[in-house]
């Protein structure tokens, strides 16, 4: 019975986290406590332990090191309150299973639809919308919001394309749609809820027009695109074609800001090419411990290279790599790094070890998108800093290795 329970709380505390944190937060203490609760009732551990986490394991160590070389220890130490977060995956793949996975994913799908209505709302009547003051959903900031769309978007493309409309994997024969659905029988009539999904899917991706947040474009087109060259490739070329289309459509504020990325007179292109040598220049001085966590913004000032912009922009360095590199140093990076690629090794592994299952590919291929986004988004922001992009993100990585095991189980 505590495990239906505990399966719930966690699905709340995830889907929660798009309307407020600090609903979330509540939901994930009651997971926990019920978590407690059956170890105690059970009297034993139970945690199931997914393969990637000997890397989390070295970077929660490397963390720790960067702590105790930190400019100031007791400072950073807060830092490790985020590794509460990474409780999620082993909750998640201790009590989710299949059912469950594709319910928690379509709760996700909904009341995202109801914060990009709300951000429509935002847009056309009840804010005034500026750059400095643009639409959040029910975030507090627009880069929240827009991170949110960008993953929820590329997961539904993933269960839109990969597991809603006929499939074949790039190399294999073709096959009529009802094999390509998995067996399961193709009519007209599967069209009324791939409609559902496909205007759902237009909608995300309007409203993350509207956030103007150019890394979240530039991540949502790089999941979205991977996504298509695995369905079609001829899909693919269709899609860059009505990318083009609608760019060539939208009024001339969307497509400025998106030439101003171009710009090396703008004022926001030239923060970032400060923050960039800001962390140039810590990472040269710290290249091994680096300052520590949550030091750059007491110590920016020792490294900059002008005077030119007020100290709030170096809060963080808008740059995951660069950012944990300046604060924990190049081996904590490297192990960063090593763990998004065992990620994309296992989930590719997933894709061609089950390809006939294709929940499982759908959800790994899914994966793989949703971590291309988060990455190439996180080339010009710190989104891995971002407890609400967190806690999606880490359901998303979380969920394929779910199906697998259970898949493996029953094989």
């Amino acid at each position: 019975m505590l495990d239906r329970w505990i399966s719930f709380a966690v699905i709340a505390a995830v889907v929660s986290s798009l309307l407020s944190i600090a609903v979330s937060e509540v939901c994930f203490g009651i997971a926990i406590l019920l978590w407690v609760a059956d170890c105690w009732k059970s009297r034993e551990f139970r945690l199931k332990i997914p393969s990637f986490t000997p890397f989390l394991l070295a970077f929660f160590v490397a963390v720790l090191i960067s702590i105790a070389f930190s400019t100031d220890v007791l400072g950073s130490a807060p830092y490790l309150k985020k590794f509460i977060k990474f409780l999620y995956i082993f909750l998640i793949f201790t009590y989710l299973n299949r059912e469950r996975v594709e319910f928690a994913l379509k709760a996700l799908f909904g009341v995202m639809g109801i914060s990009a209505v709300y951000g429509v709302l935002q847009y056309f009547w009840l804010w005034e919308v500026n750059l400095l003051h643009r639409i959040e959903g029910f975030m507090s900031h627009w880069m929240t919001f827009s991170g949110q769309l960008m993953l929820v978007s590329v997961a539904l493309a993933g269960y839109l394309l990969l597991y809603r409309l006929p499939f074949t994997l790039a190399g294999e024969e073709k096959k009529s749609p009802q094999e390509a659905s998995g067996g399961k029988k193709w009519s007209p009539l599967n069209i009324l809820p791939i409609g559902a999904w496909g205007m759902l899917l237009a909608l995300f991706l309007f409203v993350l027009v509207l956030t103007q947040t150019r890394n979240t474009w530039l991540g949502t087109l790089g999941g979205l695109c991977l996504l298509l060259a695995v369905y079609r490739v001829r899909w693919l070329v269709t899609g860059v074609v009505l990318l083009l289309v609608v760019f060539l459509a939208l009024p001339s504020g969307f497509k400025e800001r998106f030439y101003s990325s171009f710009d090396p007179t703008d004022t926001t292109t030239r923060v970032r090419i400060e923050l960039f040598l800001t962390g140039r220049n810590i990472i040269v001085a710290h290249p091994w411990m680096g300052l520590g966590p949550s030091m750059v913004s007491r110590h920016f000032h020792d490294y900059t290279g002008t005077d030119e912009f007020p100290s709030w922009i170096y809060q963080h360095l808008h740059n995951n790599f660069l950012h944990i590199a300046a604060e924990m140093g190049v081996i904590t990076l490297l192990i960063w790094v090593a763990l998004w690629v065992r990620l994309f090794w296992d989930f590719v592994g997933f894709v061609r070890g089950q390809a006939s299952d294709r929940f499982l590919s759908c959800i790994a291929m899914s994966g793989v998108g949703v971590l291309a986004a988060f990455l190439l988004a996180g080339l010009f922001e710190y989104n891995f800093g971002d407890s609400e992009i967190l806690i999606l993100l880490l359901f998303f990585i979380t969920i394929p290795y779910v199906v697998h095991d259970e898949q493996e189980k029953g094989a």
